[in-house]
């Protein structure tokens, strides 16, 4: 009989034998009690601590807690792929979700500890996640995936960025940056989803239509993807700087955004994600690209006065393409590397149906008044909940136990 020393231990060696197992239970775990906590704070149901203003903690948290969480998986388990080099595990792996999780019991505890306190504990998982995939990319000269660091570290930077107007601390000059900071992580987030999705989306297509039995001609030319990676980029200097040099008028950043929500559909376009329907793996990857699409255009119809709100392009954003591609990626590559087949459990398929509503819930909220405004944002978040709850029963055991085919 195992001992109870022997079964912790085992438990420990398997939940930190890779970085998609503890970081996919935190983003799927953080993603439910983090929503769960927002709608019943707009249902006033309880309070939130009031160190932050609420809106600027539940942005922060969504952006640091739960979608970085969710990336951190993907690269520590991706990296070490793309480059041959060895994976972090075991202890050093628990560190840096230690880090992790450092970061949000100070969030979470700011009036406890203060908030630079907060800022110093908070700051040291986005660094460590940059140093820690810096040094598998340099080692390994892959020049290719250098833009992940430049992505982190900027990642880092707009996080110091919100913390020291929020601590006070913003020196003269910088007192509103903590907008542009938060702004600017949403927009590497969505160049992130960007970038996986250009290199995933049309290989897992083609791979499962040719395993149907068709063929699928790709069109991804080199020059739309350039377009679209440049234009994101473009997209995110000008919403960072526009606030603080007044000779930036807004309008440029409306009509760089829609050239590039207008690329970034003409590039979905030649994946045929039509012909996908029968696997959910694959169309959430699909859905996802299309709402990092519909973000730029509602941006360019807020920026270009259209009459679209804010609100409505930042969680077209965060929900449907940040969120949707989380939610596709980290199936997949818990399914795939706890050695299953690449078919979707059962329960997902509701968890998946509840996400669908999730973002069109949120995005169409800024449009209605009064209860109805109150309902859409209730219902969204409700749907939103339960679908990563649905994420967390369906995954946490495979996440715990070995793999499958090492039994």
């Amino acid at each position: 009989m195992p001992t109870n020393t022997t079964l912790r231990a085992t438990v420990f060696t398997t939940l930190f034998s890779g970085g998609f197992r503890p970081f996919f239970l935190f983003a799927g775990g953080y993603g439910t009690l983090a929503v769960g906590a927002w709608a019943g704070w707009l249902g006033g149901a309880w309070n939130l601590p009031q160190v932050y203003p609420a809106s600027q903690l539940h942005a922060h948290e969504m952006m640091y807690g739960f979608a970085l969480a969710a990336i951190a998986g993907f690269l520590l388990t991706a990296v070490p792929q793309w480059t041959g080099g060895k994976a972090l595990r075991g202890p050093g792996l628990a560190v840096l979700a230690g880090t992790w999780l450092g970061g949000r019991l100070a969030m979470l505890g700011a009036g406890a500890v203060g908030p630079v306190a907060a800022m110093a504990l908070d700051m040291i998982f986005p660094l460590a996640l940059c140093a820690v995939i810096g040094a598998m990319l340099l080692r390994a000269g892959n020049r290719r995936n250098y833009g992940f660091i430049a992505i982190l570290a900027v990642a880092a930077l707009a996080n110091l960025c919100w913390h020291l107007e929020m601590s006070g601390l913003a020196p003269d000059g910088f007192e509103n940056i903590a907008e542009s900071a938060q702004q600017l992580m949403l927009n590497l987030l969505l160049l992130i989803v960007a970038i996986m999705g250009g290199r995933v989306i049309p290989m897992f297509t083609a791979n499962w239509l040719r395993r149907q039995g068709q063929s699928l001609a790709m069109r991804h030319p080199v020059w739309l993807q350039r377009l679209c990676l440049g234009g994101l980029i473009a997209v995110t200097l000008a919403e960072f700087l526009a606030p603080h040099f007044d000779q930036l008028d807004p309008r440029l950043a409306g009509a760089l955004a829609l050239a590039t929500g207008i690329a970034l559909l003409a590039r979905l376009w030649g994946w045929k994600g039509y012909r996908t329907l029968a696997h959910p793996l694959v169309w959430i990857m699909h859905l996802a690209y299309f709402w990092l699409g519909l973000a730029l255009l509602a941006k360019a119809g807020h920026y270009l006065d259209a009459g679209i709100p804010m609100a409505a392009a930042r969680h077209a954003a965060a929900m449907g393409a940040v969120g949707s591609m989380i939610m596709a990626i980290m199936p997949r590559v818990s399914l795939g590397h706890t050695g299953r087949d690449l078919i979707l459990p059962r329960p997902m398929l509701a968890a998946y149906g509840l996400y669908v509503a999730a973002p069109l819930l949120r995005v169409a909220s800024p449009f209605l008044d009064g209860a109805w405004y109150q309902t859409s944002l209730m219902l969204s978040g409700l749907c939103w909940t339960l679908a990563f709850a649905i994420f967390i029963y369906t995954f946490a055991p495979m996440l715990t136990a070995p793999r499958v085919d090492a039994r």
